[in-house]
Protein backbone atom coordinates (compact mmCIF):
# COMPACT_ATOMS: atom_id res chain seq x y z
CA UNK A 1 0.00 0.00 0.00
CA UNK A 2 3.01 2.27 0.04
CA UNK A 3 4.04 4.71 2.74
CA UNK A 4 1.58 5.77 5.35
CA UNK A 5 0.79 6.59 8.92
CA UNK A 6 0.02 3.96 11.54
CA UNK A 7 -3.03 4.71 13.66
CA UNK A 8 -4.61 2.80 16.54
CA UNK A 9 -8.40 2.60 16.37
CA UNK A 10 -10.43 1.52 19.43
CA UNK A 11 -14.11 0.62 19.71
CA UNK A 12 -16.13 -0.82 22.57
CA UNK A 13 -19.56 -2.29 23.10
CA UNK A 14 -19.40 -5.35 20.88
CA UNK A 15 -20.66 -6.06 17.39
CA UNK A 16 -21.98 -4.78 15.09
CA UNK A 17 -18.92 -2.59 14.55
CA UNK A 18 -20.20 -1.00 11.34
CA UNK A 19 -17.54 -1.79 8.75
CA UNK A 20 -16.80 -4.38 6.06
CA UNK A 21 -13.37 -5.75 5.17
CA UNK A 22 -11.91 -7.06 1.92
CA UNK A 23 -8.68 -8.77 0.87
CA UNK A 24 -6.64 -11.36 2.69
CA UNK A 25 -3.76 -13.72 2.09
CA UNK A 26 -5.64 -16.02 -0.29
CA UNK A 27 -6.49 -13.03 -2.49
CA UNK A 28 -2.89 -11.78 -2.35
CA UNK A 29 -4.27 -8.41 -1.22
CA UNK A 30 -3.78 -6.52 2.02
CA UNK A 31 -6.74 -6.61 4.38
CA UNK A 32 -8.54 -3.30 3.90
CA UNK A 33 -11.64 -1.50 5.10
CA UNK A 34 -14.06 -1.71 2.17
CA UNK A 35 -17.09 0.09 3.61
CA UNK A 36 -18.08 1.99 6.74
CA UNK A 37 -21.73 2.24 7.77
CA UNK A 38 -22.85 5.76 8.64
CA UNK A 39 -23.56 6.52 12.30
CA UNK A 40 -21.82 3.33 13.40
CA UNK A 41 -19.09 2.66 15.96
CA UNK A 42 -16.61 2.54 13.08
CA UNK A 43 -17.67 5.90 11.66
CA UNK A 44 -17.21 7.52 15.06
CA UNK A 45 -13.83 5.89 15.69
CA UNK A 46 -11.89 7.54 12.88
CA UNK A 47 -11.69 4.40 10.74
CA UNK A 48 -11.70 5.23 7.01
CA UNK A 49 -12.51 3.33 3.86
CA UNK A 50 -9.25 2.19 2.28
CA UNK A 51 -7.39 1.83 5.60
CA UNK A 52 -5.14 -1.23 5.66
CA UNK A 53 -5.67 -3.40 8.73
CA UNK A 54 -2.29 -4.35 10.22
CA UNK A 55 -3.55 -6.07 13.38
CA UNK A 56 -6.77 -6.84 15.21
CA UNK A 57 -6.54 -7.00 19.02
CA UNK A 58 -2.80 -7.62 18.71
CA UNK A 59 -3.14 -10.37 16.09
CA UNK A 60 -1.15 -9.56 12.91
CA UNK A 61 -3.32 -9.77 9.79
CA UNK A 62 -0.72 -9.99 7.01
CA UNK A 63 -0.82 -13.80 6.81
CA UNK A 64 -4.51 -14.30 7.57
CA UNK A 65 -7.05 -15.42 5.00
CA UNK A 66 -10.37 -13.62 4.84
CA UNK A 67 -12.20 -16.53 6.58
CA UNK A 68 -9.59 -16.45 9.37
CA UNK A 69 -10.18 -12.71 9.81
CA UNK A 70 -13.95 -13.26 10.01
CA UNK A 71 -13.42 -15.97 12.65
CA UNK A 72 -11.18 -13.61 14.62
CA UNK A 73 -13.73 -10.78 14.39
CA UNK A 74 -16.54 -13.09 15.54
CA UNK A 75 -14.52 -14.03 18.63
CA UNK A 76 -14.38 -10.41 19.84
CA UNK A 77 -17.05 -9.75 22.42
CA UNK A 78 -16.57 -6.21 23.77
CA UNK A 79 -13.41 -4.30 22.86
CA UNK A 80 -11.87 -3.98 19.40
CA UNK A 81 -8.44 -2.48 18.83
CA UNK A 82 -7.09 -2.20 15.32
CA UNK A 83 -3.73 -1.00 14.14
CA UNK A 84 -4.29 0.45 10.71
CA UNK A 85 -2.08 1.94 8.05
CA UNK A 86 -3.43 5.01 6.30
CA UNK A 87 -1.95 6.17 3.02
CA UNK A 88 -0.10 9.45 3.24
CA UNK A 89 -0.91 10.30 -0.36
CA UNK A 90 -4.68 9.86 0.04
CA UNK A 91 -6.32 12.76 -1.78
CA UNK A 92 -9.75 12.78 -0.12
CA UNK A 93 -11.26 12.16 3.29
CA UNK A 94 -14.89 11.13 2.93
CA UNK A 95 -17.01 12.18 5.87
CA UNK A 96 -20.18 10.28 6.68
CA UNK A 97 -20.77 12.42 9.72
CA UNK A 98 -19.38 15.73 10.88
CA UNK A 99 -17.54 14.32 13.89
CA UNK A 100 -14.34 14.06 11.83
CA UNK A 101 -14.18 17.77 10.95
CA UNK A 102 -11.86 18.63 13.89
CA UNK A 103 -9.51 15.84 12.77
CA UNK A 104 -9.56 17.16 9.21
CA UNK A 105 -8.83 20.67 10.43
CA UNK A 106 -5.91 19.37 12.51
CA UNK A 107 -4.59 17.47 9.49
CA UNK A 108 -4.77 20.45 7.14
CA UNK A 109 -3.65 23.12 9.59
CA UNK A 110 -5.13 26.61 9.63
CA UNK A 111 -7.83 26.13 7.05
CA UNK A 112 -10.85 27.22 9.06
CA UNK A 113 -12.51 28.85 6.04
CA UNK A 114 -12.19 25.63 4.04
CA UNK A 115 -13.55 23.58 6.96
CA UNK A 116 -16.46 25.96 7.51
CA UNK A 117 -17.32 25.87 3.80
CA UNK A 118 -17.15 22.07 3.75
CA UNK A 119 -19.32 21.82 6.86
CA UNK A 120 -21.93 24.16 5.37
CA UNK A 121 -22.04 22.14 2.15
CA UNK A 122 -22.38 18.85 4.01
CA UNK A 123 -25.21 20.15 6.20
CA UNK A 124 -27.24 21.67 3.37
Amino acid sequence: MGTGDFICISMTGGAPWGFRLQGGKEQQQPLQVAKIRSQSKASGSGLCEGDEVVSINGNPCANLTYPEVIKLMESITDSLQMLIKRRVDARFLFLEDLSHLPYLQHLLGDTSLLIATLANQLMS
